[in-house]
């Protein structure tokens, strides 16, 4: 497999493909205020469309999906504001609509589970039952913590932090190198 179809199953996998341009538009385009204070040179303090309850939820789901290791969690690189920015000033009404149905009944499915009070472990565990359902049993709930996790990756991987101290990244393009192995780049893939 070289390099090109592996790039292709990732984005595939991860939905990147289709929302990674999205998602870099965004954060060209947010407003000075609201961007310096998703960049951590501000401090915000209400979701703008989500409701704190809903938006705790969406943390720690992102943050069992991606937690803190060598690298920052998802809520350490604000992905979690990205989204609710997302959902505010992006996404279509149509889509919204579409996703907070869902949502409510993702949000239903991990109350009745306790899953804010549980352990790190168990909330993993709870989602990769959801992730690995059969899928003639894939319902709503399952589209809603798909539609999350997707979108968690998705804007983590395109975050200033993630891109420029954990990935290669080169803010000028140099020279194309064809079928280059990670170890002759240090080791890390590259940044969008």
């Amino acid at each position: 497999m070289n390099r090109r179809e592996i790039l292709k199953f990732a984005a595939s996998l991860t939905g990147s493909a289709l929302i990674a341009p999205l998602s870099a538009n965004l954060l060209n385009n947010l407003t000075a205020s609201r961007s310096a204070s998703i960049a951590g040179n501000g401090s915000l303090t209400q979701p703008e469309f989500f409701s704190p309850q809903q938006f705790t939820l969406i943390t720690h789901i992102m943050d069992v999906i991606l937690p803190r290791t060598d690298s920052p969690s998802a809520s350490d690189v604000k992905t979690n504001w990205i989204m609710d920015n997302m959902f505010n000033t992006v996404f279509k009404d149509k889509y919204k609509m579409r996703f907070m149905k869902n949502f409510k009944l993702l949000e239903t499915h991990l109350a009745k589970q306790h899953f804010l009070n549980q352990s790190a472990s168990s909330q993993l565990a709870m989602l990769l039952e959801l992730e690995t359902e059969h899928k003639d049993k894939r319902d709503n709930v399952h589209r809603a913590f798909t539609d999350i996790k997707q979108q968690t990756i998705s804007y983590y991987l395109a975050t200033e932090t993630i891109a420029e101290q954990h990935l290669n990244y080169l803010p000028i393009p140099g020279a194309y190198t064809a079928c280059v192995t990670l170890d002759e780049v240090g080791g890390k893939a590259w940044a969008e």
